[in-house]
């Protein structure tokens, strides 16, 4: 015992015996379930897909059909004629021709016929041969909305009162009923009614299903037989309890097992849902085939599984000595490494996984060896970006630098106007290189405007009035930086040049519900309404991204929404009489709950 617990080779002789014997006994009860299960899984899967496009292929054949039912309105001329019935032989052949476009849209329509409410008159295209004459009032689509059609399910064919000679052989048909209408009206002027072959569903379904072990149905909504690989329950309503499951359920495709359908085997279904019917394609498959492939594996696997029994058996030995020398070997090498030799060979020659896991941690050692050099180099390289970023900054203060100069000589050459325009310069670049400062007071924002609208007054003199309305207690409101003054500069770019008047812009702020609202009008030239509704759209818009020629509005909305989300709001509209209103609507919060 004390051997077991500290020999990694006694362990693994032991542990290999026993994973000799218990694995090969479990694995004839586990291979058979596992197996069975695989194989479900693998025939649910193809046959889902296989049944998918059957019902594709079913689809797109009776909308083909459908289609052809509404050639009669087409034709302006048969339009009339329907509506207002044959009478003449001209006339009839054009209920000929139209009929027969009709029969011709596939090879299995066994028939197609056509009432017309006036003067009763009926007409059917039966293999070519047309016959017409007048019969009882005919009224088959009570239950049908108008312009719309209805499947009827299968049922032997029948002449629609219209007596042929030599009488018609029967056969199982599944029809399609249009009422037809003057359009556009809901007023009823007719009926076709078109008849398929149940062969067309039969060539259909032949790829879907092995004719010899599996079953196809295709059932109507009331559970119906359309059509059954057992063409003896067509027509009929079978009432397992599958088909109640089926029919009664909302899936639109799935599966059915032994436990759900009392059905001894898989049963596997899909809905066709059209404007006109809802079928469904359902495949069975008998468990006795379905596992068939299950039970032959299994036996395989046991029988491979007792041959290599006897050979493991007398393999422990020796590849329980052969695989632990390497690692003993393995760990002397790591031994070395622990101790700061990283250099330190590891001399294991084999290929094996032995050989891989030795090639593995040498390539393991030479990743860290490289790694902790890269991050020597990465630290020195962030090293000189931090310096170049400083070297970037001097020309910016430099600049700063050089107006405070001239400011200083323009109050020496006695200037005072111009010191406080590059005063007013200076004070805007000051603002703008604080980077530190991404929200600042409301009156340190107003304040930057102030100065760019002194240089603005002093371009345009006469021309410029600035008035404010400020509310004294929002100065100390919290607002993300450079919100106010792009709105500003909005005006001068698109409004002030174009107005042959003075120019007049107004700030305007203002506290109410623990909202701020910072409003700026001007009596520019405005924009149209068409143009404000398409900016204001841009602005709701959530996800959009700054850029574009409103690059100042949408930098903005994009800044307040990053803060506030959804409460920051951003409004134009026209100013009366004439110019532009943008209000901002932003909650009052701490620096800290706009900056978290």
């Amino acid at each position: 015992m004390r051997l077991m617990q500290t020999s990694v080779r006694y362990k693994l002789i032991f542990l290999m015996l026993i994973s000799i014997v218990i694995p090969i006994v479990a694995s004839i009860i586990v291979t058979y379930f596992y197996t069975k299960e695989s194989v479900k899984d693998r025939t649910i899967a193809e046959n889902t897909r296989l049944i998918s496009e059957g019902k594709t292929n079913i689809s797109n054949y009776l909308e083909v059909i459908n289609n052809a039912s509404l050639i009669l309105y087409s034709n302006i001329t048969l339009e009339g004629i329907l509506s207002n019935g044959v009478t003449d032989n001209k006339e009839r052949s054009y209920v000929y021709t139209a009929l027969q476009l009709v029969s011709q849209a596939s090879g299995h329509i066994y028939q197609v016929f056509l009432y017309l409410d006036k003067g009763q008159d009926a007409y059917l295209m039966y293999q070519g041969d047309f016959k017409g004459g007048q019969i009882a009032p005919l009224r088959m689509d009570k239950d049908i909305v108008p312009y719309a059609a209805k499947t009827l399910p299968t049922h032997w064919s029948g002449d629609y009162g219209i007596n042929l000679f030599p009488p018609k052989r029967q056969e199982l048909v599944f029809s399609i009923y249009r009422p037809l209408f003057r359009v556009p009206t809901t007023e009823r002027i007719g009926l076709l009614s078109i008849d398929v072959r149940v062969e067309a569903l039969r060539e259909l379904s032949a790829q879907l299903y092995d004719a010899n072990n599996e079953d196809i149905y295709i059932l109507a909504s009331d559970g119906t037989v359309i059509y059954a690989s057992d063409e003896s329950e067509i027509g009929q309503k079978p009432q397992q309890t599958w088909v109640r499951t089926i029919l009664g359920g909302t899936e639109s495709a799935g599966s059915l097992e032994t436990s759900e359908s009392g059905y001894d085997g898989l049963i596997l279904f899909d809905k066709i849902k059209l404007d006109y019917l809802e079928w469904t394609v359902v495949k069975r498959i008998p468990g006795h085939y379905l596992y068939e492939p299950a039970r032959k594996l299994t036996m395989i696997n046991a029988a491979i599984a007792v041959l290599f029994l006897s050979v493991a058996t007398a393999a422990v030995l020796a590849v329980s000595i052969r695989f632990t020398y390497p690692i003993k070997k393995l760990i002397r090498s790591i031994n070395k490494i622990q101790t700061g030799q990283l250099e330190e060979p590891i001399d294991i020659s084999r290929n094996d996984e032995f050989g891989l896991l030795a090639k593995r941690f040498r390539t393991m050692m030479n990743t860290i060896n490289e790694l902790i050099l890269q991050e020597y180099k990465l630290k020195l390289a962030n090293k000189t970006i931090q310096l170049k970023a400083l070297q970037a900054q001097i020309n910016p203060h430099f600049i700063n630098n050089a107006l405070q100069s001239i400011g200083a000589s323009a109050l020496d050459h006695d200037a005072p106007e111009v010191y406080g325009l590059v005063s007013s310069l200076g004070q805007m670049m000051h603002y703008s290189m604080n980077m530190k400062e991404t929200i600042v007071p409301l009156s340190q924002e107003l304040e930057y405007v102030n100065h760019y609208l002194l240089l603005q007054q002093k371009r345009f003199e006469e021309k410029l009035k600035i008035e404010y309305a400020l509310d004294e207690r929002a100065g100390s409101v919290p607002i993300p930086k450079m919100i106010v003054q792009p709105l500003v500069e909005n005006y001068f770019k698109h409004g002030f040049h174009q107005s042959p008047q003075t120019g007049l812009l107004k700030i305007s702020t203002q506290l109410h519900n623990e909202m701020l609202q910072i409003i700026i009008e001007d009596n520019g030239s405005g924009i149209t309404e068409d143009r404000l509704s398409i900016i204001q759209n841009e602005l709701s818009y959530q996800n959009h991204e700054p850029g574009g020629d409103r690059i100042g509005l949408i930098n903005v909305m994009f800044r307040l929404r990053l803060y506030y989300g959804e409460q920051a709001v951003l409004i134009l509209e026209k100013n009366h009489p004439h110019g532009l209103k943008i209000t901002i609507t932003i909650p009052i919060l701490e620096q800290e709950e706009i900056i978290r």
